[in-house]
């Protein structure tokens, strides 16, 4: 079903669009409308920065009667230093989010909050795994490739995030999630794909093929298994944990230890020169980033003196959310401020 009021966006003149740079007032009704009206214009896909999670949730909602390229970058559900793996498919919506922002189609509007842009990125890759009907996928390179992108195999597919390889067929349930899809190959060439019931196993609809994005954000690749090894030496109070780094190996939590590993970038601070921007509520969004470093740091603090003899003092650890600010330096992003802000310069 096309979005209801598409055609309102088709009104939008290119001389009323704001411009990189410009800061115009806007009532939070009128952000989807806008949003849409911008994303139109633009050349490639577009990123729209809120201050919080529930104000992205609402304008990507908003945003579905407007367009039908609108999705969600999430943020994680945990806290920093918290030795539990966010959802799967948090972190295969944060993939597929971060895939459209690179190669997504133009009309293509990600939408994030503040907490969900600043994180520090995972430098593992993003694109999915991809399968369709009537292709050459390779058998063994598509199981590879799910176990490596944090799949579980089991016997019998049930959830998100699982696969299950029985001859010629590979059942796979995607973690950004939709429906299972059963992959039925001759050779390494898919020759069908379709849908199947969970409850029942049995296939239903034709599919056009697989679509599979990460179910773990956090993969350690050579270079990461690199610093792993380097911080043995340096950080011995976790030495444990680097060792498992270092050896390439999945648990449970291993993304609390991603500042340790990753480079300083974000969302933002990725996005290339051409990439439209847009930050609503600029001055909310700006405290919002001082307050996620600042309940980071206390968190630190309470936590500390828990990690044993020569672990950095709360304020000296690698942060996992980046200052917005920073992260904008450069940059010409379109601010909307709510109408309450007043008029502008």
């Amino acid at each position: 079903m096309p979005a209801p009021l598409a055609p309102l966006v088709d009104r939008w003149r290119v001389d009323l669009l704001p411009k990189p740079g410009d800061r115009l007032v806007v009532a939070p009704g009128a952000r989807a409308f806008l949003a849409a009206g911008l994303a139109t214009r633009a050349t490639g896909p577009m990123l729209v920065v809120v201050p919080g999670e529930r104000e992205a949730e609402e304008l990507v909602d908003d945003l579905a009667l407007f367009t039908d390229l609108a999705v969600l970058l999430p943020a994680w559900e945990t806290l920093p230093f918290e030795h539990v793996s966010p959802n799967l498919t948090t972190m295969a919506a944060r993939a597929r989010a971060r895939d459209l922002l690179d190669i997504g189609e133009p009309g293509t509007i990600v939408v994030g909050s503040v907490r969900a842009v600043t994180q520090r990125l995972s430098p593992s890759a993003v694109r999915p795994v991809i399968a369709m009907a009537g292709k050459e996928a390779g058998y063994d390179l598509l199981v590879e490739r799910l176990a490596h992108f944090g799949y579980h195999r089991t016997d019998r597919v049930e959830s998100r995030g699982e696969f299950s390889v029985r001859g010629g067929l590979i059942d796979v349930f995607p973690a950004q999630g939709g429906h299972p899809v059963r992959l039925e190959f001759w050779g390494d060439e898919v020759e069908s794909a379709r849908h199947f019931s969970i409850g029942s196993q049995r296939s239903t609809d034709p599919a056009e093929g697989l679509i599979a994005y990460p179910a773990r954000e956090v993969r350690v690749a050579v270079k990461g298994r690199e610093v792993a090894r380097s911080l043995i030496n340096r950080e011995p109070w976790a030495a444990a944990t680097w060792e498992r780094l270092a050896e390439g190996h999945t648990f449970a939590g291993m993304e609390s230890w991603l500042p340790w590993i990753a480079p300083e970038a974000t969302v933002v601070s990725g996005l290339s020169a051409d990439t439209p921007l847009v930050v609503c509520d600029p001055v909310r969004a700006a405290d919002r980033s001082r307050d996620l470093l600042k309940e980071e740091t206390e968190l630190a603090a309470a936590l500390a003196p828990t990690w044993g003899h020569g672990a950095p003092e709360a304020g000296d650890h690698p942060s996992l959310y980046l200052d917005l600010t920073e992260a904008l330096a450069g940059r010409h992003p379109i601010e909307a401020p709510p109408l309450a802000a007043g008029p502008t310069d």
